[in-house]
C-alpha cells in the first residue's frame, strides 16, 4: 500500500466523540489536556475473539495498551497475509483498524486512504449477511475520519448508511450507536435542534431495550454525549441509570467506568465534593491499575485545588507507586499518567511553602518523553515536552523552557494537533513576552488565536468547565495578544496595522464568548465597516486589561483612534460596581463621582473626534463588567452622556443586521404577567404597558394565563410580527441555565425563545425589534449581562431593547408608552437609538423619574437604525 504524504491541514479533534471505535477503551480525563472519556458501544454483531485472526487480536491488544506504532506494524502484517489469501473480509477489517490507528496518531490523510480502501473492498463484493455488520463498522469509522477532516455532511451520510445496515441485520445497539454518532455531525452543521431531537429519540428507544448489559453501555455513551454537549443535568440522570444497571448486574468494571464519568460530570457542574467521591469510588471498584490511577489523579487535582493537605499527603505515595508500576510497560495512557502526575505536582509546588517535589517532576517528565520516543508516539511526546517546558517556566529557567516548548510545538504540528499547538504557541508567547521580545510574542499569540479559531467547534461542543475553562484557558489568549498589540514600542504610537488586529481580536473574543455561553459554535459573521452602517455613528471598544484600560475608537472613513488609561482592572471594576450600586439604591448624589470618572476615562479623550466627524450615535462594544452598567449614565459633570448622544450596544459589528425598522403598519405581539407567579411579585403597571401597546399599534396581546409558551409559539407561527414585546420577570446571567423569561406556565430559556421566534416557516431575523421589560441581571454575577447579549443574538431580532435591572414597573410603563409613541409617529423618521434617547430625555426632564435608576437601565443591543 502506498502511503499518502502527511500534508499540513487544519484538524479539529473529536477524540471525545469516538462513540464506535470497534474497541472497548476508557480514555483518560487529565487535568492538563482534560480529555473527556470516549464512549464505546460494543455491538452485538462484533466479531468474537475466537473468530478473529491472531494478528488482528494482537494488534487490538497493542492498540488498547496505547502502543500505536506497534499496532500499526501488526495490522500491516495482518493485511498483507489476508491479501495473499485473497480474504476480502480480513483485508477490510485490517484496513479499518489501520484507519482508526492512524487517526489516533494524527495522520488523517493516511487514515482516510485506509478507510476508503476498506469501503471499496466491501462494496465491490456481495457480502453474506453475517458479514454485513463489518460493513456497518467500517462505515462508522469512515464517518469518524470524515468528521475529523471537517467534512460533516459526508460523515453524516456515512453514519446514516451504517444505521441502515444495522437496521437490515436487526442490530438495535448498532443503530443506536450510529445515531449517537450522527449527533456530532448535526451539531457540526449547526443543526442543534435536530441533534437534540435525535438524542431524545435515542433516550426513548433505550427505555425499551431489554438487553441490560447493552443498555447500560449505550446509556453511558448517551450520558457522555450529553455531557459533551453541555446538557449536564440530563447527562447525570442518564449516567445514574447506567450505574444502576451495572450495580444490579454486579459488573464492577462497568460500574467503575460509569462512576468515572459521573465524576467528570460532577466536576463540570463544579460540584467538587461529589466529583471527589465518584473518583474515589471508581478507584476502589476497579481492578484495572490504569483506570485506578487515572481516577486517583483526577481526585488529586481537585484536592490540590481545594487545599486538602492531609488527603493529598495520603494519596501521593499511592499514586507514585501506581505510576511507577505502569511505567514498566509503556503505553500512551501510562505516559499520560506520568505527565498528569507531574502536572499535579507542579500545581502543588506552586502552593506557598511546598517545594519538595521539583526533582520528582523533572524525572517523571523526562521518563515520559523517553517512553513516548520509544513508542514513536508523537502526540504523547509533544504533551510531555510542553509540560516540561511549563515546569521550567515556573522555575524561571527560560532557555530550557523555550527549548522544550518549541520542541512540543514542532511535534504538535507534525501530527496537525491544533489542540496542543494552541497551548504551546500560547506558552511560547508568554516566554517571549517575559524576555521583552514583543514582535516574537505577538507572532506566537497570533498563531495561538488562529489555532483556537480552527478549534472553535471542538472547544464549544466540549463542556467548558471540564475540557476548557474559557476564562482560564481561552479568553486570556485573546486579551494578552491585545495587550501586546496596544503596547507602544520605543515611545512610538501604535500602528494602524496593530490597531486593526487588536480590534479584530476583540471582535473575535466577543464571538467566542457568545459561542462559549451557548455551548454551540453557532454564530456566523460577516465583517462590516461603520461607514457602511451609519455615517454618523462611532464605535467604542473599551478593553479591560489587568494593568490598564485601553480604548479603540472606530469613526466612519477614518483611521482607528486609540488611547490608554493607566488604571488597574481591580480599581476599574471597583468604580464600575460603585456606580451600579449607588444607582440601584437610588442615591441622590453618590453616583455622580463614578459616573464622571468613567466618562473621563472612556469618553472625554474622544470628544474632539466626535465633534469633527458630526457623530450623533455612540455604539459601545462593552467588555467585562462594563456590560453591567449603561454608558448612557456616564456624566461629564454637567450632563449625562445620553443628553449628548444616542447610545447603543452591540457584541460586535460582525453580528449586526443593518436594516432599519419600518414604522408603518408595525404589527406587535405583546405578552406580559401582572400577577404574582411562582415566587415572583406582581407587576401592577404591566397592565398599563400592554394596554398602551394595544392602543398605539396593530397588536395581539397575551396577558397572565394567556401568556404560555405554547400560545406564544402558536401566535408567532400564525402571523409575522415585526415587534415582540415581553413584559415579565426574567433574569440574565453568564450561566445559560440561569437566563430565562417568566411565562405563566413555565420559564422560557434562551434556546426555547430561539425556537419560538425562529420557526422554520419564518425568515431568520424577521423580528425587527424584541423588547424585554422588567428583566434584570443576576446579582453578584460580573458577567451577567452576557445573558442579555446571548438572548439578543439567539432570539434573531435585529434589535433588542432590554433592562439591566428590574426598573420600577410604573416608570417602565411610562417609558414604554413614550417609546411607542415616538416609534409609531408617522412623521418621525428617527432611528431606534434616537427614539430611546428621546424617551430617556423625557424621563430625565420629568418631575418623578429623573433619577438614572428609572431610565438608564434600558439598553439597546444590535442594530440601532
Amino acid at each position: 500500500m502506498n502511503k499518502l504524504p502527511n500534508k499540513k491541514i487544519k484538524l479539529i479533534h473529536f477524540s471525545l466523540w469516538s462513540i464506535l471505535l470497534g474497541f472497548s477503551a476508557i480514555a483518560l480525563v487529565t487535568p492538563a489536556l482534560a480529555k473527556l472519556p470516549s464512549a464505546v458501544i460494543e455491538n452485538s454483531s462484533n466479531l468474537s475473539v475466537a473468530n478473529r485472526p491472531n494478528l488482528l487480536e494482537q494488534g487490538k491488544a497493542a492498540y488498547e495498551a496505547g502502543r500505536y506504532v506497534k499496532a500499526d506494524e501488526i495490522w500491516q502484517q495482518a493485511y498483507r497475509q489476508a491479501e495473499e489469501r485473497d480474504n476480502i473480509i480480513e483485508q477490510a477489517i485490517s484496513l479499518n483498524y489501520l484507519s482508526l490507528n492512524n487517526h489516533k496518531l494524527g495522520n488523517l490523510p493516511q487514515a482516510e486512504q485506509y478507510i476508503s480502501q476498506s469501503v471499496q473492498l466491501l462494496e465491490r463484493h456481495t457480502l453474506e449477511e453475517k458479514n454485513l455488520p463489518i460493513l456497518a463498522r467500517v462505515l462508522n469509522t469512515r464517518g469518524r475520519i470524515l468528521l475529523a477532516m471537517g467534512k460533516a455532511e459526508a460523515a453524516l451520510e456515512s453514519w446514516q448508511q451504517a444505521a441502515k445496515v444495522y437496521q437490515q441485520v436487526g442490530d438495535e445497539v448498532g443503530m443506536l450507536g450510529s445515531q449517537i454518532n450522527q449527533v456530532q455531525a448535526w451539531q457540526s452543521l449547526g443543526l442543534y435542534r435536530r441533534s437534540q431531537k435525535t438524542l431524545q429519540q435515542i433516550g426513548d428507544r433505550l427505555k425499551a431495550q431489554a438487553n441490560l448489559k447493552l443498555k447500560l453501555t449505550a446509556l453511558r455513551s448517551l450520558g457522555i454525549t450529553l455531557q459533551v454537549t453541555g446538557d449536564l443535568e440530563r447527562a447525570r440522570e442518564v449516567l445514574h441509570q447506567s450505574l444502576a444497571i451495572s450495580q444490579k448486574l454486579n459488573l464492577p468494571e462497568e460500574t467503575s467506568t460509569t462512576l468515572f464519568s459521573l465524576g467528570n460530570t460532577a466536576r463540570a457542574l463544579n460540584e467538587r465534593e461529589s466529583a471527589i467521591a465518584f473518583y474515589l469510588q471508581a478507584a476502589t471498584t476497579t481492578s484495572q491499575p490504569l483506570l485506578k490511577t487515572e481516577a486517583l489523579l483526577n481526585q488529586l487535582s481537585l484536592l490540590i485545588a481545594t487545599d486538602r493537605w492531609q488527603q493529598i499527603k495520603t494519596l501521593l505515595p499511592q499514586i507514585q507507586t501506581n505510576v511507577t508500576n505502569l511505567s514498566s510497560t509503556p503505553s500512551r495512557r501510562s505516559i499520560y499518567a506520568n505527565v498528569n502526575f507531574a502536572k499535579n505536582l507542579i500545581d502543588l509546588a506552586a502552593k506557598p511553602g511546598i517545594r519538595e517535589h521539583t526533582t520528582a517532576i523533572d524525572e517523571l517528565l523526562t521518563t515520559a518523553i523517553a517512553q513516548a520516543r520509544q513508542l514513536k508516539d508523537i502526540q504523547a511526546e509533544s504533551y510531555a515536552s510542553g509540560i516540561l517546558g511549563y515546569f521550567y517556566k515556573r522555575q524561571q529557567q527560560w532557555s530550557l523552557s523555550k527549548k522544550y516548548t518549541e520542541r512540543a510545538l514542532q511535534l504538535a504540528e507534525v501530527v496537525n494537533d491544533s489542540n496542543l499547538s494552541y497551548q504551546w504557541q500560547w506558552q511560547l508567547g508568554r516566554l517571549l513576552a517575559v524576555k521583552d521580545n514583543n514582535y516574537g510574542a505577538i507572532a506566537a499569540y497570533s498563531e495561538a488565536v488562529k489555532e483556537l479559531e480552527s478549534l472553535r467547534s471542538d472547544l464549544i461542543l466540549t463542556n467548558n468547565n471540564l475540557q476548557f475553562s474559557f476564562s482560564e484557558s481561552v479568553e486570556p489568549v485573546y486579551r494578552q495578544l491585545v495587550s501586546l498589540l496596544l503596547k507602544p514600542q520605543q515611545n512610538l504610537a501604535v500602528s494602524q496595522e496593530r490597531l486593526i488586529q487588536a480590534r479584530n481580536t476583540i471582535e473575535a473574543l466577543r464571538l467566542a464568548e457568545l459561542n462559549n455561553f451557548f455551548r454551540e459554535a453557532c454564530l456566523e459573521t460577516e465583517p462590516k465597516s461603520i461607514e457602511n452602517i451609519d455615517p454618523q455613528a462611532a464605535v467604542i471598544y473599551p478593553i479591560i486589561l489587568s494593568d490598564r484600560l485601553e480604548v479603540i475608537i472606530s469613526l466612519p472613513g477614518k483611521p482607528l483612534r486609540h488611547y490608554s488609561q493607566q488604571i488597574s482592572q481591580a480599581k476599574l471594576e471597583t468604580v464600575i460596581e460603585e456606580l451600579r450600586q449607588t444607582v440601584q439604591i437610588r442615591s441622590r448624589r453618590k453616583f455622580y463621582q463614578p459616573a464622571q470618572q468613567l466618562y473621563d476615562w472612556i469618553i472625554r479623550p474622544a470628544l474632539k473626534d466626535f465633534a469633527e466627524n458630526n457623530i450623533k450615535t455612540l455604539v459601545f462594544v462593552p467588555d467585562g463588567s462594563l456590560r453591567n452598567i449603561p454608558p448612557s449614565m456616564f456624566h461629564d459633570g454637567d450632563r449625562f452622556l445620553i443628553e449628548q448622544y444616542s447610545v447603543a450596544l452591540t457584541s460586535g459589528l460582525h453580528l449586526l443586521a443593518p436594516i432599519p425598522l419600518k414604522t408603518t403598519k408595525m404589527r406587535t405581539l405583546a405578552a406580559g404577567i401582572t400577577l404574582q407567579r411562582r415566587g415572583f411579585y406582581g407587576l401592577e403597571y404591566v397592565n398599563n404597558e400592554l394596554e398602551n401597546i394595544r392602543e398605539q399599534t396593530n397588536s395581539v396581546v397575551l396577558k397572565n394565563e394567556e401568556f404560555t409558551k405554547n400560545t406564544l409559539r402558536e401566535k408567532i407561527e400564525s402571523s409575522r410580527f415585526k415587534v415582540v414585546h415581553i413584559a415579565t420577570h426574567g433574569q440574565f446571567s453568564s450561566n445559560l441555565e440561569d437566563t430565562f423569561l417568566l411565562a405563566w406556565d413555565d420559564n422560557i430559556n434562551i434556546k426555547e425563545l430561539e425556537e419560538i421566534l425562529q420557526q422554520p416557516e419564518v425568515d431568520r431575523r424577521s423580528v425587527e425589534l424584541l423588547i424585554l421589560s422588567a428583566c434584570e441581571t443576576a446579582t453578584g454575577d460580573k458577567q451577567a449581562a452576557l445573558g442579555i447579549a446571548g438572548m439578543a443574538v439567539k432570539a434573531g431580532a435585529k434589535t433588542t431593547l432590554a433592562t439591566l435591572w428590574s426598573v420600577y414597573d410604573e416608570s417602565t410603563a411610562v417609558a414604554m408608552n413614550n417609546f411607542y409613541r415616538q416609534l409609531t409617529n408617522s412623521e418621525n423618521k428617527t432611528n431606534k437609538a434616537l427614539t430611546l434617547r428621546q424617551t430617556q430625555l423625557a424621563m430625565i426632564n420629568s418631575s418623578r423619574f429623573t433619577h438614572p435608576f428609572y431610565w438608564s437601565g434600558f439598553i439597546m443591543l444590535g442594530n440601532w437604525l
